[in-house]
């Protein structure tokens, strides 16, 4: 995973859901990059995308009740 990967996922469990303009200031990286390092978040899983292209957000998919339960 790519240090803009980390920061993504980093930022969206300090706060979920963002927007692309919220995650793209946070981070410090530029739309068209966010985009980029997002394509592989959404395609795994990692990160679930709503919303059409105005009201876009990203956030952390919920987390599964083994995972909740496991200390």
């Amino acid at each position: 995973m790519t240090k803009h990967g980390v920061a993504i996922l980093a930022a969206l469990h300090m706060k979920s859901p963002q927007t692309p303009g919220e995650l793209a200031k946070r981070i410090k990286v530029a739309r068209p990059a966010l985009t980029y390092n997002m394509k592989p978040l959404l395609k795994s899983g990692a990160v679930l995308a709503t919303g059409a292209t105005m009201n876009r957000q990203f956030s952390l998919p919920p987390r599964s009740r083994a995972a909740k339960e496991a200390p």
